[in-house]
C-alpha cells in the first residue's frame, strides 16, 4: 500500500510540473543541456562529416529547448529572473564554450559542423 501511495505522489508531482510553464532557470538549464548534447554528439564522431550530421540530429530532437533559450536571451525580464541560476552555474558554460571551440577548430573545414553551430545560434 505504501508503494502505491508513493507512486501516486510522484505521479502527481510529475503531472503538476508538466502543467506549468518552465521557469527562466529551467529554460536556461534545458538550453544548456541541449547545447551540451549537440557538442557531445560532435565530439563522439570519428569524422567531422559524421559530427555535423550527429549534431544536427540532436538539434532537431531538442529544437524547442534551443528556441526557448534563444527567446530567454531576448527577454530582458525573464533573463533577469534566470540570472542567479546562470551565475551559480557559470563554470558549466565556460567548460561548454571551451569544448565548442575545440570541436569547431577540429572541424573548421567541415560545412556540416559549421551549419550545426549556426543552427545552435539560430534554431
Amino acid at each position: 500500500m505504501r508503494r502505491i501511495a508513493t507512486l501516486w505522489l510522484l505521479g502527481s508531482i510529475w503531472s503538476c510540473s508538466k502543467d506549468r510553464a518552465p521557469s527562466p532557470a529551467e529554460i536556461a538549464d534545458r538550453g544548456w543541456r541541449a547545447h551540451e548534447l549537440a557538442v557531445i554528439a560532435g565530439e563522439r564522431a570519428a569524422r567531422c562529416a559524421d559530427a555535423g550530421a550527429a549534431m544536427q540530429q540532436v538539434i532537431a530532437d531538442h529544437r524547442q529547448d534551443f528556441v526557448a533559450a534563444l527567446a530567454l536571451d531576448q527577454d530582458r525580464e525573464r533573463l533577469r529572473q534566470a540570472t542567479d541560476w546562470l551565475e551559480a552555474h557559470g563554470e558549466r558554460y565556460q567548460d561548454l564554450e571551451a569544448r565548442m571551440a575545440a570541436l569547431s577548430e577540429r572541424c573548421a573545414g567541415d560545412a556540416s559542423v559549421r551549419a550545426a553551430f549556426a543552427q545552435m545560434e539560430s534554431p
